[in-house]
């Protein structure tokens, strides 16, 4: 039986609730969204549908590929924070060019988790998706845009932090589907 579009859209915001509450503990941010991007990739076509346990078999396929997965995004996110206060400590200014550096940082994020297949290590996933850069340039400009409007998204309505995970996850899978990284 065809899946209507709403179903979709259903399982893309049930997605959404799902990272949310696996990124609670912030370490499982990333491998949450790398299970949701696999979750999502799985069920395109004429899939069941997103279910609790299919998220939760992924998830932990996710977290034992090593602590790669959840240990340098965390890193990363806690750089960002730490840059974050003390441009404020600083001053007006230079906002702008934080602001461009952290959604370029998602965009790859974003990129890294839609490209990562299990079994492959995180290493050559992320080596693979910065060679992938200048052949499709697009695809973390447009990534990067969705990050800009899930803030935005936020900053106007924060009871969207529910689901606004999921329309990421989906916007990873879909750029990874229309322009794959490929070795």
């Amino acid at each position: 039986m065809t899946r209507t579009w709403f179903a979709r859209f259903a399982d893309c915001l049930l997605l959404g609730v799902l990272l949310l509450l696996a990124s609670l503990p912030v370490v499982t941010a990333f491998p949450a969204l790398v299970a949701g991007c696999a979750v999502l990739r799985e069920q395109a076509g004429d899939g069941e549908g997103v279910t609790v346990g299919h998220f939760l078999r992924r998830l932990c396929a996710v977290l034992r590929s090593g602590p790669a997965v959840w240990a340098v995004p965390t890193a990363v996110l806690a750089l960002l924070w730490l840059d974050a206060l003390a441009l404020d400590a600083r001053g007006p200014g230079p906002g702008a060019a934080f602001a461009a550096a952290t959604a370029v940082l998602a965009a790859l994020g974003l990129r890294c988790a839609a490209a990562w297949r299990e079994g492959t290590p995180w290493r050559t996933t992320l080596a693979v998706v910065f060679r992938s850069v200048p052949r499709h340039p697009l695809a973390p400009v447009l990534l990067a845009g969705a990050v800009a409007a899930a803030v935005v998204l936020l900053a106007l309505t924060p009871v969207v932090l529910l689901v606004v995970l999921g329309p990421l996850a989906f916007a990873a899978t879909a750029a990874d589907a229309w322009r794959p990284v490929t070795p």
